[in-house]
């Protein structure tokens, strides 16, 4: 029988953890039934099968659970995968739409899968090389949320956003010098301003 208070100790409020996180303190099956007896104590939260919580708690709203970008970040960090979040995923974390999309999506070259979040679904989806060469995430957004878009549907409104964006980032250079590997039309739409 694991100890769960060490458990408890290894993990911060909000973090998204698997059993695979613990698995030095005892086998795969023990710890598994640790984090379920945690869980039935309501002392941390499962999100999907093998992927767990620590709350953090809001005085007036209650659980706040982990921002799906969030969980999809521990996923690739687990498996040791790269993603790269696509449609309006990418709008919504450029802020270019307010929207929170019900089906967050990125792509990867881990495994391809879904994972229910309360009502989102987090999907992860296979793809080539190339789209995953550029390591920087911000440029990365960008180029996904232009896609998203579509070259003949990008307005100007969009596009002094997406600059102001570079611009605040303090990363133009990096940004710019990523672009030249994106599609020669958002090349044109960004490195021509």
């Amino acid at each position: 029988m694991l100890d769960l208070s060490i458990i408890e100790k290894e993990i911060n409020k909000g973090e998204v953890f698997f059993i695979s996180n613990f698995t030095e303190l005892g086998n795969y099956e023990a710890v598994r039934k640790s984090l379920q007896r945690l869980t039935k104590e309501d002392r941390i939260k499962r999100i999907a099968k093998g992927i767990y919580f620590l709350p953090k708690k809001h005085e007036r709203l209650g659980v706040i659970y982990p921002h799906a970008a969030q969980i999809a970040k521990a996923i690739a960090k687990r498996d040791k995968a790269r993603i790269i979040a696509t449609g309006s995923t990418a709008l919504n974390l450029l802020g270019l739409s307010t929207q929170i999309p019900l089906k967050v999506v990125f792509l990867t070259d881990g495994s391809t899968r879904k994972i229910k979040v309360g009502n989102q679904t987090i999907q992860f989806k296979k793809t080539n090389p190339k789209n995953l060469s550029i390591q920087h995430r911000l440029t990365n957004l960008i180029i996904q949320a232009l896609k998203a878009i579509g070259e003949k549907n990008v307005t100007p409104k969009q596009i002094d956003k997406i600059q102001t964006i570079i611009d605040e980032s303090n990363e133009r250079k990096l940004i710019y010098q990523n672009l030249k590997n994106a599609p020669v039309w958002i090349q044109k739409i960004i490195l021509s301003k």
